[in-house]
């Protein structure tokens, strides 16, 4: 396989095929990026050096935890962007407030990324809706795609799953769904995945290593390299390995920190994959339930580790 590099960034591989996604009629790339602070102090120029990569990668780029942050980096670059929005129609108090809501984040994230359209704007939906806040955010996102400020529509499931379906059900309006999928829990993309292809709408799963509790599962005291398996042999981590697996059937979005994260992900797609991994996967799940790990977690040295740690131990 041929990849393609520049500037020390990776893009996604040449000769990996394209599909259409849904009903955008386009094709793109098979690995999504998300980009995120880091957690820890940063260095200084870790911003432009991590959107740099992010543009190098040639996919597209999801700007939602900080558009304000991302803005200045992105401006006059030709990066295909998208971003969650819509969450606060739920304080809508009327059709006409839900519409002016999505209005005002649509316009105040144009103009913090200095640009006159997004890509796609995912509708963010984290409970069941008032069928009037529902219309009047639709309204506005028609509007926006309509004058170009938003090349697709999508709905994002960043809550219980049949209350998005429930609303689904009566608003064929989305080019694109969002759905929360890992080797744990794929539970939201069981339940809407059947609609999503009923009516031809292009899927993109998010969250594939994150099982919960704002934290990545290899974060856990477990080998990070393909256990047995060197890693000059299949050059590959663990979470290379989940994101390739999950990106044979559709498109990932995958959250990244650094540049090298950019760079693992985007190479992930493509890989061949090591035999053994579901029983590699189920040994993880088995730690990832185990109480003891948790306990023993509530000492690690990192304190986004212990913070997880607390909460499921509070919450089992």
């Amino acid at each position: 396989m041929r990849s393609v590099v520049f500037g020390g960034s990776w893009q996604v591989p040449s000769d990996v095929p394209l599909g259409v996604l849904g009903r955008t009629n386009q094709s793109f790339p098979p690995i999504w990026i998300s980009l995120a602070a880091p957690q820890t102090a940063p260095e200084e120029g870790w911003r432009d050096r991590l959107v740099s990569a992010a543009i190098e990668a040639n996919t597209v780029i999801d700007i939602s935890k900080g558009p304000v942050l991302w803005g200045g980096a992105m401006r006059g670059t030709e990066a295909k962007l998208m971003t969650l929005g819509g969450a606060e129609i739920e304080r809508a108090t009327d059709e006409k407030h839900a519409r002016d809501l999505v209005e005002a984040h649509l316009i105040e994230t144009l103009s913090a990324i200095g640009r006159e359209h997004l890509d796609f704007y995912f509708f963010q939906m984290r409970r069941a809706l008032e069928e009037f806040q529902i219309n009047g955010a639709l309204a506005a996102l028609e509007l926006a795609k309509q004058e170009g400020h938003v090349r697709f529509v999508g709905l994002c499931c960043d809550g219980p799953s049949l209350a998005v379906l429930g609303s689904w059900q009566f608003h064929d309006a989305f080019d694109v769904l969002l759905v929360p999928r890992n080797h744990y829990d794929a539970e939201a993309y069981e339940t809407l995945a059947p609609m999503a292809n009923e009516r031809r709408v292009g899927i993109v799963t998010s969250k594939p290593l994150n099982w919960g509790y704002g934290m990545p599962f290899v974060k856990l005291p477990t080998q990070w390299k393909l256990r047995n398996l060197t890693p000059s042999l299949y050059g590959m981590s663990l979470a290379q390995a989940v994101i390739a697996d999950l990106s044979r059937e559709g498109t990932v979005l995958v959250g990244v920190r650094t540049p090298e994260e950019i760079e693992q992900a985007v190479r992930a797609h493509g890989l061949s994959l090591p035999d053994g991994l579901s029983a590699m996967i189920e040994t993880y799940r088995e730690a990832w339930d185990s109480d003891a790990e948790w306990e023993l977690l509530m000492r690690d040295n990192d304190p986004i580790v212990r913070k997880a740690a607390e909460r499921r131990i509070r919450e089992r």
